[in-house]
C-alpha cells in the first residue's frame, strides 16, 4: 500500500515538473527576441549616363485637322467620302444643289454685261466730246479775229469744254458701276463652286455630320423629330466633314506646377501607350503653355505638346499616352545608387564610404541628377569607391521557426480532443 501511494506522489511530481517544464517552453517561445542584423549591402560607384524624366499624361491627336463646311446652305446632293476614309487635299468631298447658285451667277453675269455696255457707251460719248472740241478749237485758230462765224466757234468750244467734266464724271460712274458688277459675278462664281466641298488638307476622314438630302442652314443644328425622323437641318458653319492629318501626330501632356520649370522646347520625350506589348515612341518637345490649365482637384498643371518622331502604325487619335520627358542628362557621371545616399538638401547629403581594409566612413556629397533608383555625385565620391547601402531600420521578430509549436511537434496541447 505504502508503495503504491509512493508511486503515485512520485507521478504526480513527475508530471507537474512535466507541466512546469512544458510551461517554461510555452513561454520561451512566446518571447520575441531581436533578429541578427544582416550585413549591410554595398554597391560600388560607376561612371555612366544618367538622365532625369519628368511625366504626364496626355492624348493622341493629330498636328492638324480641319473641319470642311459648305460656305452657304443648301441641300446636300452627294457625300463622296465616309469616315475613316483617306483623302487628298483638294479631293471632292459632297455637293449641296447648284441651282440657287446658278441662278444668282447668271443674274450677276446679266447685270455685268448692262454694266459694261453702259461705260463702253459713256467712254464713246465722251471721246465724241472731245473729238468735238478739238474739232471746234482747230476751226477757230484758221479765224481771223473778225471773221463773222468766230464767235459761234468761241461759243461751241465754251459749250464743249463744259461738257467735259460731266462726260468723265459719266464714265467715272460707269467704270464703278462694272467694277461693282464684276465683283458680283466673282463672289457668284466663289458661290457656284462652293457648291462642291472640297478637303482643305489630306488626311482621314474622322466624322461626316449629316447625308444626302441634310439642308445646310446656318445658325440650325440637325435635330430628331418626334416620331423618330430627322428635320435634316444642320449648320453650316460646323463642317460636314472633319479631316485629321495623321501623318503627323502629337501628345498635348499635362505636366504638375512643381515640374513645369524644368521642361523646355526641343526637349527628347518617350511616348508609351497602355497597348500589351507597345514600344516607347520617340518625340519632342513641341511648345509649353505660358498659363496653367483649369485646375482639377487643386493641382495646377500646364499643357506640353510633344511632336512624336515616327509613330508607329496602328497608333489611333485619341488614345491615352503617358510621356516621360527627358528635363537633364549627364554623360560620364559618377553614380551611386539612390538608397545610398542620405540627402540633406536638393544638392547635398551624405554617403558612407567604405575602404578596402572594411573601415566605414561617413563623407559629405554634392549631388546632382536624381531619380528613384540613382544619384549623380558631383563631389565626394569617386568611380569605383564601395558605398554601403543605407540599411533599413532593424524589425524585432517574435518567430523563431517552431510555429508556436511544443518541442518535438505537437500544438502545444497534451493530444486528444478538447
Amino acid at each position: 500500500m505504502m508503495t503504491k501511494k509512493r508511486w503515485m506522489l512520485w507521478g504526480a511530481a513527475g508530471l507537474v515538473a512535466a507541466v512546469a517544464v512544458g510551461s517554461g517552453v510555452v513561454l520561451a517561445t512566446a518571447t520575441g527576441r531581436a533578429a541578427p542584423a544582416p550585413a549591410a549591402a554595398t554597391a560600388t560607384a560607376e561612371q555612366t549616363t544618367i538622365s532625369a524624366t519628368v511625366t504626364g499624361k496626355g492624348s493622341i491627336a493629330a498636328a492638324s485637322s480641319a473641319s470642311a463646311g459648305f460656305v452657304d446652305g443648301g441641300r446636300v446632293n452627294t457625300i463622296s467620302v465616309a469616315v475613316g476614309q483617306t483623302v487628298a487635299a483638294g479631293q471632292e468631298l459632297a455637293t449641296v444643289d447648284p441651282g440657287p447658285a446658278d441662278l444668282a451667277l447668271e443674274k450677276a453675269q446679266g447685270a455685268l454685261t448692262a454694266a459694261q455696255s453702259a461705260l463702253d457707251s459713256a467712254r464713246q460719248s465722251a471721246q465724241a466730246g472731245l473729238d468735238a472740241l478739238a474739232a471746234a478749237k482747230a476751226t477757230l485758230a484758221t479765224l481771223a479775229a473778225d471773221a463773222p462765224e468766230r464767235q459761234t466757234t468761241e461759243a461751241t468750244v465754251r459749250d464743249l469744254s463744259a461738257q467735259g467734266p460731266t462726260q468723265r464724271d459719266a464714265v467715272t460712274q460707269a467704270e464703278k458701276g462694272r467694277d461693282d458688277a464684276q465683283r458680283d459675278v466673282t463672289a457668284a462664281q466663289t458661290a457656284r463652286d462652293q457648291t462642291t466641298l472640297l478637303a482643305p488638307i489630306a488626311g482621314v476622314v474622322t466624322a461626316v455630320n449629316g447625308t444626302v438630302g441634310t439642308i445646310l442652314t446656318a445658325g440650325q443644328s440637325s435635330q430628331a423629330n418626334g416620331d423618330g425622323t430627322n428635320t435634316a437641318s444642320a449648320t453650316a458653319s460646323a463642317g460636314l466633314v472633319a479631316i485629321a492629318d495623321v501623318s503627323s501626330l502629337r501628345v498635348t501632356a499635362s505636366i504638375p506646377e512643381a515640374d513645369i520649370a524644368t521642361v523646355a522646347v526641343g526637349q527628347t520625350a518617350t511616348v508609351t501607350l497602355p497597348v500589351k506589348g507597345a514600344a516607347p515612341i520617340a518625340g519632342t518637345v513641341l511648345a509649353v503653355a505660358p498659363t496653367p490649365q483649369s485646375s482639377t482637384d487643386g493641382v495646377v498643371s500646364y499643357a506640353v505638346a510633344i511632336q512624336l518622331t515616327a509613330p508607329p502604325a496602328g497608333v489611333r487619335l485619341g488614345q491615352t499616352a503617358v510621356v516621360a520627358i527627358t528635363v537633364a542628362t549627364a554623360e560620364d557621371a559618377t553614380v551611386v545608387p539612390a538608397e545610398a545616399v542620405q540627402l540633406t538638401s536638393t544638392t547635398a547629403g551624405t554617403v558612407q564610404v567604405r575602404a578596402a581594409t572594411g573601415k566605414t566612413r561617413t563623407v559629405d556629397v554634392t549631388v546632382g541628377i536624381s531619380t528613384p533608383t540613382q544619384v549623380q555625385i558631383l563631389k565626394g565620391v569617386s568611380r569605383g569607391d564601395t558605398v554601403v547601402i543605407v540599411a533599413p531600420t532593424p524589425v524585432t521578430s517574435t518567430d523563431d521557426g517552431l510555429g508556436g509549436q511544443m518541442p518535438g511537434g505537437g500544438d502545444g496541447s497534451f493530444g486528444g480532443e478538447q
